[in-house]
């Protein structure tokens, strides 16, 4: 996503007004040549950092009082800690890709109830920091040229800021999904919410398989409210336009896979297959596993009982190079197996929608965004019980146990 100073131009220009360097980061407006005081009682430069959050049309005031910094931890003129001002360190060093802190600062006035901007919320942590610093050097804080502000372009797959990630720290986790090369295969109910969610990550690509339209059934079970012009439509290309507004990078590719083109898959770096029909996914999925491609595998398998209650299991089978040996007694490979009421397009948006997600978190466990005490490789839903049953655990080096297992 590319910057746009003129929105930026009324939260930057105080700064610059006040002979300041300031600039503007991704999600991030960074403060810096803030001098402060070491505990050897030396002067150094810091840097402050807040998040900020902003449109074409918009900035949004801070949401919180709450700040990062850049550099020595801020002492009193006699070398203590300034210790009103700590709240944690920064683990690993960087709050997000190039943007570097060590602390995470919670400071605020009696009676405090927000900060209209991002210069008073800044300015609050310069004054403390810099009235030491000033004890030492009284011209400390003087500009030695006219402020500036910088505001870098940042490649981003997003149309707009990742305000989420920014706003709850977790960026640096974010970051361990991007440049990421995803192929989505079947752009039914399941795979359209398993698209929901990848779209909201940082993926640079996010490529999408489906032979079939857009038809009135698939509206019921699908995220978002869909409108009657895209009746009709190409799944991909319907699903491709809606999330378009939010994420760059999407392809549409208006196809079955078959012996033909299945290669096409092996370009990627994880696979989400999303299909009801066993011969195509033991095509598939055998494929995935020939080139070492790590995948999940969703489905369903519901029925109807005498007194018209529906009950079933969503199913989750991960594969991956040295775990797949599982995969052909986990996942229904035959023609017509399993997902009876599927096939007959039924409509149950909320166990298409938890079969996507249960999905999308076993593939973010797999690149280390959530925490895995166990290298679960299956995963079952029962509808009936409401419990989650896990099996095929890899004996291999890969899971990660705790306390909490």
């Amino acid at each position: 996503m590319s910057a746009k100073p003129a929105v930026l131009e009324s939260t930057l220009a105080p700064f610059v007004t006040k002979g300041l360097r300031v600039s503007v980061q991704g999600s991030y407006l960074l403060l810096h040549d803030v001098p402060v005081v070491d505990d050897k009682r030396q002067l150094r430069l810091g840097t402050l950092i807040a998040t900020i959050v902003y449109t074409d049309s918009q900035i949004s005031p801070p949401a919180t009082h709450q700040v990062w910094f850049d550099g020595p931890f801020p002492c009193f003129a006699d070398g203590t800690a300034l210790e009103q001002l700590r709240h944690s360190d920064v683990a690993g060093g960087f709050i997000a890709e190039e943007v570097p802190g060590k602390y995470f600062f919670s400071n605020k006035d009696e009676g405090w109830n927000g900060y209209a901007t991002h210069f008073d919320q800044l300015m609050h942590y310069w004054r403390i920091i810099t009235d030491q610093a000033r004890v030492i050097d009284p011209q400390c804080t003087q500009p030695l040229a006219a402020g500036s502000a910088q505001v870098e372009a940042r490649k981003s797959p997003f149309r707009y800021p990742d305000a989420a990630s920014a706003r709850g720290r977790f960026e640096m986790a974010s970051q361990k999904l991007a440049k990421l090369r995803i192929a989505i295969v079947g752009l039914g109910g399941t795979g359209s919410y398993v698209l929901d969610q990848v779209a909201k990550t940082p993926v640079n690509e996010i490529h999408l398989f489906d032979g079939d339209k857009f038809e009135i059934h698939n509206a019921f079970r699908a995220p978002s409210a869909a409108q009657e012009s895209a009746f009709g439509k190409m799944k991909v290309a319907y699903f491709r336009d809606l999330y378009d507004a939010m994420h760059t990078g999407i392809v549409a590719h208006e196809t079955y896979l078959t012996e033909v083109n299945v290669g096409l898959l092996c370009q990627y770096d994880f696979v989400f297959v999303c299909i009801d029909k066993g011969s195509p996914r033991k095509l598939i999925c055998s494929h995935l596993i020939d080139c070492g491609i790590a995948f999940v595998d969703c489905g369903m398998d519901m029925s109807l009982s005498t007194n018209d209650q529906i009950y079933g299991t969503c199913r989750v089978t991960m594969a991956r190079q040295g775990m797949s040996q599982h995969f052909f007694e986990r996942a229904p490979t035959m023609e017509d197996a399993g997902d009876g009421l599927y096939d007959q397009n039924i409509q149950i948006a909320d166990a298409n929608a938890l079969n996507g997600i249960l999905a999308v978190m076993r593939w973010k466990q797999h690149f280390g965004f959530y925490a895995m005490n166990w290298d679960w490789h299956q995963m079952e839903f029962v509808t009936n019980t409401m419990t989650l049953v896990r099996s095929e655990k890899s004996e291999g080096g890969h899971e990660t146990p705790s306390d909490n297992a």
